[in-house]
């Protein structure tokens, strides 16, 4: 997977895990029901908030353990 060296600068774009758009490396997630042929939108999530993730495996689930405030590592 390609990651970024920086968080893209556009105003009211944020990683959907953290809430912030802190410039730190990034990847490139896709959206879901947005592909038109080989293009897609996709959304910036940084790579240290991917620590964040757990995988349920017995429901097929993706999701993000917080301990504290939404943004606080």
């Amino acid at each position: 997977m390609r990651t970024f060296e920086h968080f893209p600068d556009v105003p009211k774009l944020a990683c959907p895990i953290c809430g912030t758009n802190e410039d730190s490396e990034c990847i490139l997630v896709g959206i879901d029901g947005t592909a038109d042929g080989n293009n897609e939108q996709a959304q910036p999530v940084h790579t240290n908030c991917l620590r964040h993730l757990r995988y349920l495996k017995e429901k097929g689930i993706i999701y993000a353990v917080f301990q504290g405030a939404r943004g606080e590592t």
